[in-house]
């Protein structure tokens, strides 16, 4: 089971907590389906009407309101609202590294594993779809790449995109997925732009 082999990694190694800045605090859950044919990451497309990050794919999460007790519980109570994962059933494995999102939001992502099949109840207010790719799709070199930043600062990582079946997992959602994929499947990028 790949959670066996996550678990570990992740509590071995002490996620990176950015400073500075006046970022607001979000968190996401990073959900993984273990099915017989492999793993699978479980993603949504946020509805077209909301705020910020309008019809692009990510995590289920978002900002961290005033009753939560934590960015976990952050994580998982948004997880529940746009999609339907109960907290009991997430299996949290650990932190990954905090990631920054638009000019706002600091991101803090939380890897779990939830059943499969899983009944997902979607909330159409916050989220268009949920679709789940497998992990394996995501290891293939013609899969992932990547453009420069505009207005490049130094420092800065280029712009990242997985494509999948239509679907284009790119910003901090992709450099999410980046980071988990080096971490527990030896995803090696070829830092070429193009």
């Amino acid at each position: 089971m790949i959670a066996d082999k996550i678990f570990p990694i992740l509590q071995s190694r002490t996620p990176k907590i950015l400073k500075g800045g006046q970022w607001r605090p979000a968190a996401v859950l990073v959900p993984i389906q273990e099915r017989a044919d492999g793993d699978y990451l479980v993603l949504t497309q946020r509805a077209a009407m909301l705020s910020s990050h309008r019809g692009q794919v990510a995590f289920p999460g978002g900002r961290v309101d005033r009753e939560d007790s934590g960015l976990l519980a952050a994580a998982l109570r948004e997880s529940r609202e746009e999609i339907g994962i109960r907290s009991p059933d997430v299996r949290v494995l650990g932190q990954l590294d905090q990631v920054t999102a638009a000019a706002s939001y600091l991101v803090t992502p939380f890897v779990g594993v939830i059943p499969f099949p899983y009944d997902f109840r979607l909330n159409p207010a916050e989220t268009t779809a949920v679709f789940s790719v497998p992990i394996s799709a995501l290891l293939d070199p013609g899969c992932f790449s990547m453009e420069p930043r505009p207005f490049s600062q130094s420092g800065r990582e280029p712009i990242y995109h997985f494509h999948y079946e239509g679907w284009d997992i790119w910003g901090a959602t992709a450099r999410i997925v980046k980071q988990l994929l080096e971490l527990a499947y030896d995803f090696e990028v070829q830092e070429r732009l193009g």
